[in-house]
């Protein structure tokens, strides 16, 4: 155990390293600085760096909370509900990516001779997408339209399902010890455990509401004060349902859309409050992938992880496209926007250290296997959904690409001006 000033020394050669490495890949590849960061992050965490506790708990645990938080709040708050109910085919188009995304994940790895619990809990960590990246993609790229804006919203659904389907296995279901045959339990007392957790969070949801509604309309709502009364609130938000119950992670979305949903006024977020979520988005892809990289991988667990990313490739894109049908943006925008679904990133490892804690005072082995397969594959999911999701914004139209001496020779802006 390292001591707490080496502790936060590798910590700052971290975040060092990873601005900068960040910096140096927008600047020469146009690609968003995440994967800067994450890059960082697996070096650091294979080098032993940061001295990170697994299952996350303490400021570790409050950091990625907040983290994840800002960006489901930012996402939840651009979804207009009223007009997502006047789209039967969108909400078919959500509905079937996530629900087909846990049904193939799950049975591969199934196939493959895993326990039922592990495949049904990498299942409903597949569902999610990252709203954080596609929210960085964006900024980084300057992109918007059609595409982007599509993108952001299937990813918010997703994720609104797939933490709701974590509460859901975290509280009312139990892995069965090896000796009894393994698999899932039901807790009848669970199912009083699920509404008290509701509960909780629908009344953090409400109080955050409370705090936010009046001081976004505020005139001086764009003061770096204003972002720091934001981002406490957001705290003890997290405080409170470690000590109380209920889901933050949830919470924050509900609080998005309540936001959004009451009142026809446009929120206006202040520029500081933006600026600290760049910052807490740098040490959350940073912290994601040094968790990942302490997994002892082997050759057969990289082929059950390839498994499993290869099912939820499959999934996703099929899901889309198949049922893109009437979504109002076309067919030849449907594949950019699967592209933009494949990232994961914090709310994933948030959800796998919810259930790795929850599951480890049952069954500690269905829990070290959870997180030897969910860890690696939100790592490659990040990297890989990151390429992905820039990749198709490029092609789309919705983000302009001038990189490097060939650009500035064509007399093109380049992306980083």
């Amino acid at each position: 155990m390292l001591s707490a000033s080496q502790t936060i020394l590798n910590w700052c050669v971290l975040v060092i390293a990873a601005a900068l490495l960040g910096h140096l890949v927008h600047r020469f590849t146009g690609y968003p600085r995440m994967l800067g960061y994450t890059l960082v992050g697996l070096v650091g965490g294979w080098l032993g760096f940061g001295d990170l506790l697994w299952p996350l708990q303490g400021s570790t645990l409050l950091l990625l909370e907040v983290a994840v938080g800002v960006s489901l709040l930012l996402a939840a708050s651009q979804l207009s509900l009223p007009w997502l109910l006047r789209q039967p085919w969108l909400i078919l188009q959500s509905l079937g990516e996530s629900l087909l995304t846990l049904a193939l994940v799950g049975g591969v790895l199934r196939v493959l001779g895993w326990d039922w619990s592990v495949a049904l809990a990498v299942g409903v960590v597949s569902m999610a997408a990252s709203p954080a990246v596609l929210l960085r993609i964006a900024d980084d790229l300057r992109a918007s339209g059609a595409v982007t804006d599509r993108s952001l919203l299937l990813a918010t659904i997703s994720t609104l399902l797939a933490l709701l389907g974590a509460l859901v296995l975290t509280v009312v279901f139990l892995p069965v010890a090896a000796a009894a045959g393994g698999g899932l339990q039901f807790s009848s007392a669970g199912l009083g455990r699920l509404l008290l957790s509701v509960l909780f969070t629908l009344l953090w949801a409400a109080l955050l509401t409370a705090a936010f509604w009046p001081v976004l309309r505020w005139q001086s709502s764009r003061s770096d004060t204003t972002a720091l009364y934001l981002l406490a609130a957001m705290v003890a938000v997290c405080l409170l349902a470690q000590q109380w119950g209920g889901s933050a992670a949830l919470a924050f979305m509900v609080a998005g859309l309540l936001l959004r949903n009451l009142s026809p006024r446009p929120l206006v977020w202040p520029q500081a409050f933006q600026a600290g979520n760049a910052m807490l988005n740098l040490l959350m892809f940073v912290l994601v992938a040094s968790m990942a990289a302490q997994v002892g991988l082997s050759l057969a667990l990289i082929s059950v992880v390839a498994s499993a990313v290869l099912a939820r490739l499959v999934a996703k894109f099929s899901a889309i496209l198949l049922l893109g049908n009437g979504t109002a943006i076309g067919w030849r925008r449907q594949w950019p926007v699967a592209c933009g679904q494949i990232a994961l990133s914090g709310v994933a490892l948030l959800m796998v250290s919810a259930l790795v804690q929850q599951w480890s005072v049952f069954n500690l082995g269905v829990a070290q296997q959870l997180a030897a397969i969910a860890l690696p594959m939100i790592a490659l999911c990040e990297v890989l959904g990151v390429l992905l999701a820039a990749s198709a914004l490029w092609r789309s139209g919705d983000a302009h690409r001038g990189v490097g001496r060939v650009a500035l020779q064509r007399g093109e802006k380049r992306h980083d001006t």
